[in-house]
């Protein structure tokens, strides 16, 4: 590929990302679906781990806190995170991560295209089809684009060594396979996976006349082995980020298929594939598909879905340019066999997004632990993406010049316009020139927070019941409730979270919920109540009104024009004390900065009780006798005192993270000397690498 070309795909790429993302470039943010609630609190205590030189390993705000680095998604290890989150603001480290993994999938995407034998424009409308068909809508998952660019990166690398041999192109697989998974989710780098050992399978099957001589000449099994062992090379690679994870999976509600975790969830319904031609009748501004996906149940499976997870459109021109391929592909212009594995990886995919073979895969590894079957239509819309490139250069074909530079702007603009209006209609995101994000420092309830934690001689952490999961931990206070893709059993466990109460209940019933909800607030060191309406003080006699009006940061966020309402509760517990008699006093440490020592006095029968998330790896040792113990069931961290002990130092030792880090750098280390090896085998004849 000439420098020339290479610059002007890279200046497309990044041009292609000011056309769909014009207010990100200008310092604007998103705002919507997943990105406050879930995202931006993730990174804003990541950003804040790096800048005070803390541990990743714990988030203790979310709840009572949570394992970060096993629930995957803030990402620690991905390697843009610690450079992006460490110069730059969160807003502006968020947008860049989006941006330049557009860029980079859309460079691959077209390399891949070139690789499969199409023309320059044809790649370039198979990367325009990919990249903005299928991710624009997704805006509001982090994980889409970060996880999307592999599919077309891992495809190029593993169809580069099917052309020429070179096996340094598993090499580079390996570590991309890697490297996804540092990125967490981990959904699309199982499709990824699935589709690139499914894809050299059927290569070696069915499209053997275009692989390098020597590889045509090795039985199959000796092509497939180099191909599997890079896939599971990379999963050494990302070791330190799989083995926290597969723990936290043990002891999540992803463990049981239930009421919590629907594998079904985000599938694609038949009926809905009517998108593909008639986007018309869906995506206007007065159309509701959500509306329709949640009451039209013909042909559909028994799980919740939404218009984001079950979107699946190529564009009008690519649809048609796909159907003149096949209808030349009917009349004798067969379609070249890669295209054909990729039509039919395509059309399986499309055939999973429905959820219909859920009722077999769901009892497979892997397949019952992820959600949204929908996701599969990534590999449908690169399929789309191939096949109307191919299309294409057969329009173009022997057509004068004139002609073509016309063809060739009309399918291009006409195409972009299509999606970027789609991009515009299917989405729970949208961009905004001041995003709430960037005031969080601005918060009055925030202030409040400060003022209450810095009062007293001892810390007061803050601890808020909030009607918003998550948010309020981007003002540095632990908040309840909690929302979590992956997370701990107790957050979804009914007997052990906050008890609820209805407006069906009888005045006792109420009264005897009321009662316990303020129990277990008190036990659990709550010192805040937020709340988007006043709240009885009948029912709530020892709490007081500390402030009421419309807040800098929390009020954008929601959309509210009307005042919030903080409380600050009367005698909250606090979080470290003694159930028994005796008393307890910090001496340094915090949640989020491990170690933690506590000096006490306690009686017999006495236990030491941190309000913090119970989860293997936390342990107390006592001293001066030295005893070591360790709470991984029920909700809060304790551990018997003996009267001889007078302190407790809380301490982390996670043996998956340690086990983890030792198995990536081992495989990495292996890795680099097999590089090496090929670099010094360079030149050989293959026969002599087989000897």
């Amino acid at each position: 590929m000439s420098l020339r070309w290479s610059l002007l795909i890279l200046v497309i790429a990044v041009g292609l990302t000011e056309l769909f993302w014009t207010p990100l470039w200008q310092g604007g943010g998103l705002i919507g679906g997943d990105l406050y609630p879930y995202f931006f609190p993730q990174k804003t205590v990541y950003a804040d781990q790096i800048a005070n030189g803390e541990s990743h390993l714990w988030n203790d705000l979310v709840g009572f806190g949570y394992p970060q680095l096993a629930e995957s998604q803030t990402g620690e290890y991905y390697p843009p995170n610690p450079l992006l989150y460490r110069l730059f603001s969160v807003n502006t480290a968020y947008n860049a991560n989006q941006i330049i993994h557009y860029v980079l999938a859309f460079v691959f995407t077209w390399l891949l295209m070139r690789r499969l034998d199409l023309s320059r424009t044809g790649a370039l409308l198979g990367a325009i089809v990919f990249v903005y068909g299928w991710f624009p809508p997704r805006i509001c998952l982090e994980w889409a684009i970060i996880g999307g660019v592999y599919l077309p990166l891992c495809l190029w690398c593993v169809e580069s060594f099917l052309q020429t041999g070179q096996r340094g192109w598993l090499l580079v697989m390996a570590m991309a396979m890697g490297v996804h998974l540092l990125a967490g989710h981990f959904n699309l780098a199982f499709i990824t996976q699935l589709t690139v050992l499914s894809y050299a399978l059927l290569r070696v099957l069915i499209g053997r006349a275009s692989l390098a001589e020597t590889v045509r000449n090795r039985k199959r099994w000796r092509v497939l082995v180099p191909v599997t062992l890079a896939v599971a090379c990379g999963f050494g690679l990302a070791a330190v980020q799989l083995l926290p994870t597969w723990q936290l999976k043990q002891l999540s509600q992803r463990e049981d298929i239930g009421a919590n975790h629907d594998p079904g969830y985000g599938h694609l319904p038949p009926w809905y594939l009517s998108q593909i031609v008639a986007p018309w009748m869906w995506y206007p501004s007065d159309v509701d598909p959500d509306q329709a996906l949640s009451s039209i149940q013909m042909l559909s499976i028994d799980s919740a879905t939404n218009k984001v997870e079950a979107h699946l459109y190529f564009g009008m021109i690519p649809l048609l340019l796909i159907l003149y391929r096949l209808a030349v592909a009917y009349l004798g212009d067969a379609l070249d066999r890669r295209h054909l594995i990729l039509l039919l990886l395509g059309l399986a995919a499309m055939v999973y997004a429905t959820g219909w073979l859920l009722p077999v895969t769901r009892h497979l590894p892997g397949f019952s632990f992820f959600m949204g079957p929908g996701r599969y239509g990534i590999v449908t819309t690169l399929a789309a993406g191939v096949l109307a490139g191919a299309g294409l250069d057969i329009v173009l074909r022997q057509r004068p010049k004139v002609l073509q530079g016309i063809l060739i702007a009309a399918v291009l603009c006409l195409t972009l316009a299509d999606l970027h209006w789609v991009s515009r209609r299917v989405t729970y995101a949208v961009m905004i020139p001041d995003p709430p994000i960037n005031h969080r420092h601005e918060s009055e309830i925030g202030r409040l927070f400060r003022k209450y934690e810095s009062a007293g001689e001892q810390p007061r952490p803050v601890r808020v019941w909030a009607p918003f999961a998550n948010v309020l931990t981007m003002l540095d206070v632990s908040a309840y409730p909690v929302y979590l893709g992956l997370g701990p059993y107790q957050y979804f466990d009914d007997d052990l979270m906050l008890p609820k109460v209805t407006d069906e209940m009888s005045p006792a019933e109420r009264s005897a919920a009321l009662e316990a909800q303020r129990e277990w607030l008190r036990n659990g060191s709550f010192t805040h109540i937020l709340r988007t309406e006043p709240l009885n003080l009948n029912e709530w006699p020892n709490v007081r009104l500390v402030w009421s009006g419309g807040d800098r940061f929390l009020n954008p966020v929601f959309g509210r024009r009307e005042p919030m309402y903080l409380y600050e509760l009367g005698d909250p517990s606090p979080r470290m004390r003694i159930d028994g008699e005796g008393t307890v006093k910090l001496v340094s440490g915090s949640s989020g900065d491990l170690p933690v020592v506590v000096e006490f006095s306690a009686g017999p029968d006495s236990e030491l009780v941190w309000t913090e998330l119970a989860y293997p790896g936390l342990q107390v040792r006592m001293t001066p006798k030295g005893s070591t113990y360790e709470t991984d069931d029920g909700l809060f961290r304790r551990a018997p005192v003996a009267p001889s002990n007078s302190r407790g130092i809380w301490t982390m030792a996670t043996s998956t993270f340690t086990s983890g880090m030792y198995a990536s750098v081992f495989v990495f280390l292996i890795a680099g000397g097999t590089w090496l090896l090929s670099l010094s085998n360079a030149g050989k004849h293959p026969d002599q690498l087989d000897q």
